[in-house]
């Protein structure tokens, strides 16, 4: 009996999954003026009245403002399902680099001047792990960083089971003939949906030949996240 409970409840979970990937699903819309792109970023970040934001601008340096974007740094520490995350911001950052907090070794560094955002470049980081940011003002070595943001690498178990639902969600948009656009705005949509904010804006940049309309929110991204509270 106990074994019948069991294979009844996992498969009243697997079924709830898959009912709330296929909301997530591919739909055209042809009777609309505007895209499922703008919809998505104008229903996920710029809501109405006054949510918790996914970015809280920061400001630091004598040679402007400074916004880290993603990872931003909240009240809590930002968890992060990617291994290799994307790092954003607004401002003049000359490096940055990543580490493991209370360790003065970087685990790499990168040069980033003339630019708003990099992917991580070294090995995957480690579930469970808690890293640290950090940006520079300068590309010179033994400086110290202007700034620094601690994120963690979210747990096995829970990335395991995001893993699945997002091979799932693809797997269903694929059979509806959705491109790798739609498919990435699915994506994010099911990350701002969990508060995974770095993960979600992360799609946005992911895709390898944007539509105008995404090219112009990756654009904008920067001015409209770091706007003055």
């Amino acid at each position: 009996m106990n074994k019948i409970k069991l294979k009844l409840r996992s498969s009243i979970l697997s079924a709830t999954a898959f009912i709330s990937l296929f909301s997530l699903t591919y739909q055209p819309i042809y009777a609309q003026n505007i895209s499922p792109i703008i919809a998505f970023w104008n229903k996920i970040f710029k809501p109405i009245g006054d949510p918790e934001p996914p970015i809280k601008p920061k400001k630091g340096g004598s040679r402007g403002p400074i916004c880290l974007i993603s990872p931003d740094a909240p009240n809590q520490t930002r968890i992060i399902w990617n291994t290799k995350p994307l790092f954003l911001w607004k401002g003049d950052i000359k490096k940055i680099a990543v580490g493991i907090p209370g360790n003065e070794e970087y685990l790499t560094t990168q040069i980033v001047t003339g630019t708003q955002n990099a992917n991580y470049t070294g090995k995957p980081l480690e579930p469970g792990q808690t890293y640290r940011w950090s940006v520079f003002l300068s590309e010179g070595e033994g400086t110290s960083p202007t700034m620094f943001v601690p994120f963690k690498i979210m747990e096995t178990p829970q990335r395991n089971r995001i893993t699945a639902e997002l091979k799932l969600l693809e797997r269903l948009q694929k059979n509806q003939g959705a491109d790798a656009e739609n498919i990435a705005v699915s994506k994010a949509e099911y990350f701002a949906q969990k508060g995974l904010w770095s993960d979600a804006l992360q799609q946005f940049y992911s895709v390898p030949n944007p539509s105008p309309e995404l090219s112009q929110i990756i654009k904008d991204i920067p001015n409209q996240l770091c706007k003055e509270k």
